[in-house]
């Protein structure tokens, strides 16, 4: 494993958001007897073992939804833990999308004059034919009791239909995947429809949230990013919002953006969606 390539932010007390390059963490939350780690990042690197640097103690592995950004690293793992909901999401992006993932990596970096994104011992042949070895299916409201700390899984349709969010009894902390966070896209086949997004984001303002920790940021989103999101929500408008085209798969979308008042080092919040998944 290539020496510093994962990189742990430490949230909390035995609560890392581990950043992987190509901008996307993972987060491992320890408890007295288990531990359980969110998302499994692309898997370019050698996750499972840079993961065993910062806990030897049983490991449960929960994905947020079904792109390969958070669940490429799958095959490491014996078992991860997915709404089935997203099997779907899943299969077509290792179908379709693990080639274009990575000359796209070759291409912006090559443009950038930047170093490539995996490590040096990468093989991109192995990678694009490793798949997850076992789903076993998560359940709304199912508890990880990982020893002294409680977490409780909620799905929340959005993103992707199948999107769950990890509430940590403990700390307070939300973890949210892509479905809570200063952008917010709900332009997939596989999305759910905004209004739903909007009826789950409102129940899930009910939990005694401190924190929300996005898998694209490496900061804690204070509570009130999910006014901004509503916010901007509220404010769309298919008549003259931008046209978005997605930078990988070339699909058409909208954009919108406000003022983000969430955090101050971000200027915007921007939702990207599709105009026939508003109601």
């Amino acid at each position: 494993m290539q020496e510093n390539y994962y990189k742990p932010i430490k949230l909390a007390e035995n609560t890392f958001h581990i950043y992987e390059p190509g901008n996307v963490y993972t987060t491992l939350i320890i408890g007295e007897e288990k531990a359980l780690l969110i998302d499994t990042g692309y898997g370019f690197g050698d996750l499972a073992g840079f993961v065993r640097t910062l806990t030897d103690k049983p490991l449960e592995v929960v994905l947020t939804h079904g792109h390969t950004d958070h669940c490429g690293g799958n095959s490491q793992f014996p078992m991860v833990y997915m709404n089935m909901m997203d099997v779907p999401t899943y299969l077509w992006y290792e179908a379709t999308q693990k080639t274009l993932i990575v000359e796209k990596f070759k291409r912006d970096r090559a443009a950038a004059g930047l170093p490539d994104v995996w490590p040096e011992d990468f093989d991109q042949e192995k990678w694009s034919a490793q798949h997850t070895r076992h789903f076993e299916p998560l359940k709304n409201g199912q508890i990880f009791d990982l020893g002294g700390r409680k977490e409780e899984i909620f799905f929340m349709p959005g993103h992707t239909v199948g999107s769950v969010v990890v509430f940590d009894h403990e700390t307070g902390l939300l973890f949210s995947g892509d479905n809570i966070s200063d952008s917010l896209w709900i332009m997939f086949d596989t999305s759910a429809r905004l209004s739903e997004y909007v009826e789950h984001l409102m129940d899930i303002k009910l939990l005694p949230i401190q924190g929300i920790v996005a898998a694209h940021r490496g900061i804690i989103f204070p509570i009130s990013i999910m006014s901004d999101l509503l916010r901007t929500i509220s404010c769309i408008n298919p008549e003259t919002d931008r046209t978005f085209t997605h930078p990988r798969t070339g699909q058409k979308a909208l954009k919108h953006r406000e003022e983000c008042r969430a955090v101050e080092d971000i200027k915007y919040i921007y939702v990207v969606y599709d105009k026939d998944k508003i109601e």
